[in-house]
């Protein structure tokens, strides 16, 4: 797994991205497509979005969020349906899919297509991060209903319904967590210590049949971050990185979150600019964000949101269960 584009990239070919920009293709003064650099490989993932428009990380997202809504809780059928819904349509007349779904979300979501239960869906794959990218609503659902380890649980299926490998299925859970707690207004070293004991407590070992499981477990990254909460960015990116892979790119996002903890605004423009899988490292610290500060994003960059009231109306349906349990 690599990286989308590299940090060094954004800077030679962007500059600095401060606000929401349409994808393009970068190209040469010959106006033919630049596929590689001094720096390696140029990926080019969803081209032809407009600014605004969402990748994997909120089509997702909003699909799991409109099932809680709809259904008043948590259904792992209808959370399965509404997400190969969403993916399906990304599909283009050419057959592809577009928003920039990885390759483990796409063959879990091809079982699916063939009928396979969602309880048994999920490919070994690699360890990729949708189930962290996609697990906010679950952790609005803990925080409304009251039901902590059920909400955990549920994360633990939803994660399992593409993803088999621990840390992708850890994460989610994570996350779900990471909201719950955010929304109940954890201090910064709160916030950290129950995120590595969570992760510790729901993370199982990485055993040969896995990709990367030599590489490491997220919780030695996470109780990284706790341990280093106050390192520089540059030394956090060196040490943890901001790829696809979920031991990077999610805990990289956890570590944005709590060193920006009174700057969220600057923390996301800095997450994005370090570059790797950075909508889903912006889409998750941008959840993580939401769940501490609320809308605290510019009304610029909310104009360009497609749905956005269909997507505060999930939301305040999915608050509307509190005290249901």
């Amino acid at each position: 797994m690599s990286s989308a584009i590299r940090r060094e990239q954004i800077a030679k070919y962007f500059g600095r991205v401060t606000e929401p920009i349409p994808s393009k293709r970068i190209m040469d003064g010959a106006g033919k497509a630049i596929l590689r650099d001094e720096y390696g490989r140029v990926r080019h993932f969803y081209t032809g979005a407009a600014r605004g428009d969402y990748t994997d990380d909120t089509i997702l997202t909003l699909a799991l969020a409109q099932s809680i809504a709809e259904v008043r809780g948590i259904n792992i059928d209808d959370i399965a349906k509404k997400q190969l819904q969403a993916y399906e349509a990304c599909r283009l007349p050419s057959g592809k899919v577009a928003g920039g779904f990885g390759g483990t979300t796409r063959a879990g979501f091809e079982n699916l297509r063939k009928g396979i239960s969602p309880l048994k869906s999920g490919v070994t794959g690699g360890p990729g991060n949708a189930p962290a990218m996609k697990m906010a609503p679950v952790g609005m659902y803990i925080d409304a209903t009251g039901g902590y380890e059920e909400g955990l649980n549920y994360a633990e299926q939803i994660g399992r319904i593409t993803h088999l490998d621990p840390r992708s299925i850890a994460s989610g859970v994570v996350q779900a967590h990471a909201i719950y707690a955010l929304l109940n207004g954890v201090s910064r070293q709160e916030f950290l210590d129950s995120l590595a004991g969570t992760c510790a407590r729901w993370e199982k070992p990485a055993t040969p049949e896995f990709q990367l499981a030599k590489s490491g477990s997220l919780t030695s990254r996470i109780s990284w971050i706790r341990n280093n909460k106050d390192a520089t960015t540059e030394a956090a990116y060196g040490r943890i990185g901001s790829t696809s892979v979920v031991m990077e790119s999610y805990p990289f996002a956890i570590f944005m979150l709590q060193k920006y903890w009174e700057n969220p605004l600057e923390g996301l423009i800095e997450t994005v600019n370090f570059g790797g899988d950075c909508d889903t490292t912006g889409a998750i610290y941008g959840a993580l964000s939401g769940a501490k500060n609320g809308l605290c994003f510019p009304d610029e960059w909310l104009k360009l949101v497609p749905s956005l009231e269909l997507m505060v109306e999930d939301a305040d349906m999915i608050h509307g269960l509190k005290h249901v349990k």
